[in-house]
């Protein structure tokens, strides 16, 4: 697909002229508080800055279907999808947990959340929600490990109402307190339902094991200690410290004018003051040794997970471990479920992040005999050389669920986002499928090599059925904890209704 360089830098003022929506003004709240600490690094509360004048808009290059542009320091990439008469757009500011603390943990999903739901200072709750309702539109936050923001679906139609909710909800969201107490006790419940998950804690551990002393340790979720601890001051200064223009991404997918969107993001969005902020760096990490962290718990099955290093998206080896992972989880499958009915429920894959993590994970009621079997399948990934008829399979297989993940707007702003944030930009959407084209059996061989191994294990069970040895781990690097020291203390907040 050919790629259109930039070509101009216009200004804006014809455009900003006919717009119809108005920039959303600054909300009165106080310039600035004591709230930065050492303990609680949170940014002061301060007043949105607007640029003087019109923003300057640039063209950044374009595809058939999508189109970046900048809008005074505000990149915007959009998406144009004729077959369907959806609109979504996600307002992202890249960062995500490597901005957060233990004792703040939290705070970003929760003030988002609260941005998202409890309206506005033009728009109070009750009058938000039913505006959304009687279009069927909704606005929605999210908070990823790299990346946060809030977003807005509607149809073409009611783009223009919705976006202006939208704005009203990044720009002057009202943070009543009786929603940040709701949105607090659910996301305090949901932090506690982990202990009565064996898969859910599992997976918490592993993730505490593989992360600890790395930005990623400290969950976007938080601890019942530290979302029980944020004030609804420190949730707007949160919410206000993300809207940083040059870290955010606006990316919209829908059939709507381009030019019309550029003119109303150049009346909002567009004319955030540039402040020169940068996202953190996200360290790469590093294990020299394999190690188990188990949680003792009579049950009928164990539960265990393993982490591995992997290449991020924006790594020259990540299509060839992405399928090597796919070919992987088929071969458990097989061997460990279908063949020796040693499991329900056995497979391996690889996540998305900068610092960027594959995994195996089984439930087990005899792990001395399973754990041998999926081992042998890494061993025989590594050592032989993968059938080109095997990888054809896999590799089919895979750009099937490709294709079918993308069907919604949603799923498409998703993948925009991620290559835009963590790959090497929008530009390879495309060329990523080419690279999965090009994976070699040779390639398979020498990723699986590369990075499966040193493996950070969890379990949860009955620890005598859990001996270090069937990890291939030194008893001098397991240990045990309980489920207080992977949530934090229980809460005597209230329930969420």
């Amino acid at each position: 697909m050919k790629i259109t360089r930039p070509i101009t830098a216009l200004t804006l003022a014809a455009l900003v002229a006919a717009c119809a929506s108005p920039a959303p003004a600054p909300d009165q709240a106080p310039v600035e508080s004591t709230l930065a600490s050492a303990e609680r690094p949170i940014p002061e509360l301060r007043e949105l800055q607007w640029i003087e004048g019109q923003p300057t808009i640039e063209d950044l290059g374009s595809t058939e279907t999508i189109r970046a542009t900048r809008v005074g320091a505000l990149k915007v990439i959009h998406m144009n999808t004729p077959a369907n008469q959806v609109v979504v757009a996600r307002l992202l500011t890249a960062g995500g947990q490597a901005d957060l603390s233990a004792s703040i943990a939290g705070i970003e999903r929760l003030s988002l959340s609260v941005a998202a739901g409890g309206g506005t200072a033009s728009t109070p709750k009750d009058a938000f929600n039913a505006q959304l309702d009687a279009i069927g539109a909704s606005i929605g936050s999210f908070a990823a490990a790299d990346y946060s923001g809030i977003s807005m679906r509607s149809v073409v139609e009611h783009f223009e109402p919705t976006w202006e909710l939208f704005t009203q909800a990044v720009l002057e969201p009202a943070f009543p307190d009786e929603e940040v107490e709701l949105r607090r006790a659910r996301q305090i419940a949901e932090i506690e339902s982990v202990r009565d998950s064996p898969d859910a804690l599992v997976g918490e551990m592993v993730s505490d094991l593989y992360f600890a002393g790395h930005p990623y340790a400290n969950r976007q979720v938080g601890t019942v200690e530290s979302v029980s601890a944020l004030t609804t001051a420190e949730l707007q200064a949160w919410q206000r410290s993300l809207l940083q223009p040059d870290r955010m991404l606006l990316v919209v997918v829908g059939n709507i004018d381009h030019d019309q969107l550029i003119k109303r993001v150049a009346a909002s969005f567009g004319r955030l003051a540039p402040t020169g902020a940068e996202a953190p760096a996200v360290p790469a990490v590093v294990h020299s040794e394999r190690a188990l962290r188990i949680e003792a718990q009579e049950i009928p099955t164990n539960y265990i997970m393993g982490y591995f290093g992997a290449p991020a998206l924006d790594h020259a080896d990540y299509p060839a471990m992405l399928l090597a992972t796919r070919y992987l989880r088929d071969r458990l499958f097989e061997e460990v479920r279908t063949k020796r009915n040693l499991t329900y429920a056995v497979s391996a894959g690889m996540a998305t992040r900068k610092a960027n993590f594959g995994y195996l994970y089984v439930t087990a009621t005899d792990p001395a005999a399973t754990l041998p079997v999926m081992f042998d399948e890494v061993a025989r990934l590594q050592n032989e050389r993968l059938d080109p008829l095997a990888l054809e399979k896999i590799r089919n297989v895979f750009l099937t669920g490709h294709y079918m993940n993308l069907q919604t707007n949603a799923s498409q702003a998703g993948m925009l986002a991620d290559h835009e944030l963590l790959g090497g930009g929008w530009q390879e959407v495309d060329t990523f499928l080419d690279a999965i084209n090009a994976v070699t059996p040779a390639d398979i061989q020498r990723v699986a090599q590369t990075y499966i191994n040193t493996y950070q294990f969890a379990a949860v069970g009955e620890p005598s059925e859990l001996p270090a040895e069937i990890f291939g781990v030194s008893p001098q690097a397991t240990d045990e904890v309980d489920a207080d020291q992977v949530l934090g203390e229980e809460s005597d907040a209230p329930a969420a209704p």
